[in-house]
């Protein structure tokens, strides 16, 4: 039996048609230009994923060996990159030879300034543009993009709202950093406003207080919510303290922070609506989507390569976490092939759901996520499951670790923890942490500060 385009079968659950850019053509609707090429896309996708992943292996890289084909030529960063290894481009478009290429990192980025840049862009490709990492690892890059990147950013978007059956004509509700002052716009955006009608979108800055973002959730009352998973912990934990019920949220889709599985369940509680995660980079783009049916995160191999790596360098099995490196298959104005984006995630297998799409299981974090023992092991820290296990009304905590013996407790809480009760807590850190280390309590009121970029992490280590 064959599938129903799962962009058709979303136009049918909201009784929702393509819209029609064509000079008095109403029905059938005539898409043209950018919009054209991004249902032609989308329609690509829709037969894509499905595919074997054998096939979209391969596919992935006979794109990988024209790209580096180009960016010897065009990138001298890259070409010199290959003469010091003595890789050479028709070795690469394999698993095997594309390991051959060192890591690209951000400090590398940083140092190779323009020569990592291709001197000629394909006119198809133009126009250029900058996508700037949040610096969050304290190793802020720059890179161009093309517009060929921004549709591939776009046809993913779409993706993700087809497979969550995302209703475009309901309010929209966006709490992000860059969002400097509240706005308003009557659509969702260029990548649903294209091919859609949408419905109105209010646009909150991160760092907003609490009490003003549920303020604004009960007069604008949407029923899609995109937001920090940090700031939708803040929400739950303030509705609930208040005795503040927010009704009428159906979607409720997490960027940029990891998103834990206890916040999910309770954000799926408390709001009785779909929670749904995405892993992206402002100078990648999107780069996994959460399975509609089974929950792991499907990569978007059509515009990336993602390896999860062990220590050694070697690729992670099944349930494995490794760091990530990131190969961007369609940049062809800064050629990213196998960047160190800082991140780990778990290794997940083939899906359920029947997509060729390989997966992660989970996104964890960044290396500085990590609690460092005195014996120089790593490892991530449990510690959501520490304060379970504890039964104390903490209301947000952090970790802050500042050598190798000392770690800086953050605590926001009803009341000031007793001697008794800083002990239990004590105990089930050093529990989860696996070494004793020396724990300094701080308390906060109402919420713990954020730094500038709105990304809130529960453990940092600053060794």
């Amino acid at each position: 039996m064959t599938k129903e385009p799962e962009s058709l079968r979303k136009s049918n659950d909201t009784l929702q048609a393509i819209r029609s850019n064509a000079e008095n053509i109403i029905w059938p609707p005539v898409a043209t230009g950018v919009a054209a090429t991004l249902a032609a896309l989308l329609h690509h996708f829709e037969e894509s994923q499905w595919l074997p992943h054998d096939i979209i292996t391969q596919r992935q890289y006979d794109q990988l060996a024209v790209l580096a084909v180009y960016a010897e030529k065009q990138s001298p960063y890259f070409r010199q990159r290959l003469e010091q290894t003595g890789a050479r481009t028709q070795n690469i478009a394999s698993p095997e030879g594309l390991r051959q290429l060192p890591i690209l990192t951000r400090s590398d980025i940083q140092q190779a300034g323009d020569t990592l840049h291709c001197k000629e862009i394909p006119k198809s490709h133009m126009p250029v543009g900058e996508g700037k990492s949040s610096g969050s690892t304290g190793e802020p890059v720059t890179v161009r993009k093309t517009a060929i990147n921004d549709l591939f950013w776009h046809a993913n978007m779409m993706r993700e709202h087809f497979w969550h059956h995302r209703d475009f004509s309901g309010r929209l509700l966006v709490m992000r950093s860059g969002i400097k002052a509240p706005t308003r716009q009557k659509g969702w955006g260029r990548a649903v406003d294209l091919l859609f009608s949408s419905g109105p979108t209010i646009g909150l800055p991160i760092l907003l207080d609490i009490k003003e973002l549920v303020k604004v959730l009960l007069e604008f009352k949407p029923q899609q919510l995109n937001i920090y998973p940090s700031t939708l912990d803040a929400l739950i934990t303030h509705c609930q303290k208040e005795n503040i019920s927010i009704e009428g949220v159906e979607h409720i889709w997490c960027i940029s922070e990891t998103l834990s599985s206890g916040l999910r369940q309770r954000a799926k509680e408390f709001f009785n609506a779909s929670i749904e995660d995405d892993y992206s980079s402002n100078e990648i783009g999107i780069i996994a989507l959460q399975c509609p049916d089974s929950g792991l995160y499907h990569v978007m191999s059509e515009s990336v390569i993602v390896e999860v790596l062990d220590e050694e360098g070697n690729p992670c099995a099944e349930g494995q976490i490794g760091k990530i490196l990131v190969t961007s298959l369609l940049n062809f104005a800064t050629p990213l092939i196998r960047y160190d984006i800082g991140d780990y995630a778990e290794r997940g297998g083939p899906c359920p759901c029947g997509r060729g799409l390989p997966t992660l299981k989970a996104i964890k974090g960044r290396t500085r996520n990590l609690v460092v023992k005195p014996d120089g092991s790593r490892h991530w820290p449990p510690l959501p499951r520490a304060i379970f296990l504890s039964k104390l009304r903490i209301t947000q905590f952090q970790f802050i670790q500042h050598s190798l013996e000392d770690i800086e407790v953050r605590l926001v809480t009803d009341a000031k923890l007793t001697a008794a009760e800083e002990a239990t807590l004590t105990e089930h850190v050093h529990q989860a942490l696996g070494h004793p280390f020396n724990l300094r309590f701080i308390y906060f009121d109402g919420r713990l500060p954020l730094p500038p970029n709105g990304k809130f992490e529960d453990f940092i280590c600053r060794i």
